[in-house]
């Protein structure tokens, strides 16, 4: 038989209309939390243990931080060796320090934020323990780099 004689209104059950199982919201992550807890209870789950394992770019991101870490270690071993030959003390160190970073606009906080981690992973041995960077909204898409020395208590 042909289609053209069928009618416009398809007729629908009441249990198909529903979007699914009538659950309050939250249950799953719930029960979860606290499966979570009860298999640390019994010792089936170390806590400190990771959720899942990395896999793909989460990996290679904390792989290549943690080299870029032992590289930064590096060089500082490196330069407290010629510091100590040289016999510089903490008083030899210049107090002023003005980054050349500090007063330029960018039109994202993630491109100022970026810029930030740029400057501080390729200048780490002359920036101070104690200097901050910041990032300042100026307007809607003008994003400002601050810098300043934290206040210590004398």
């Amino acid at each position: 038989m042909s289609d053209q004689y069928k009618g416009t209104i398809k007729q629908r059950f009441a249990w198909e209309d529903v979007g699914g199982a009538d659950l309050p919201m939250g249950l799953f992550k719930e029960f979860d939390e606290k499966f979570k807890a009860w298999e640390i209870r019994r010792g089936l789950r170390d806590e400190n243990a990771p959720k899942q394992p990395l896999k793909g770019n989460a990996l290679r991101c904390k792989l290549s931080f943690e080299s870029k870490k032992r590289v930064l270690a590096a060089e500082a071993a490196k330069q407290a060796k010629k510091n100590a030959k040289k016999k510089l003390t903490a008083k030899d160190k210049p107090t002023r320090f003005a980054p050349d970073i500090v007063g330029k606009q960018y039109s994202s906080d993630a491109n100022a934020k970026r810029r930030i981690k740029e400057y501080i992973l390729k200048n780490h041995l002359i920036i101070p323990a104690d200097y901050m960077f910041g990032v300042n909204k100026i307007d809607w898409g003008c994003y400002e780099i601050t810098g300043c020395r934290k206040q210590t208590k004398k």
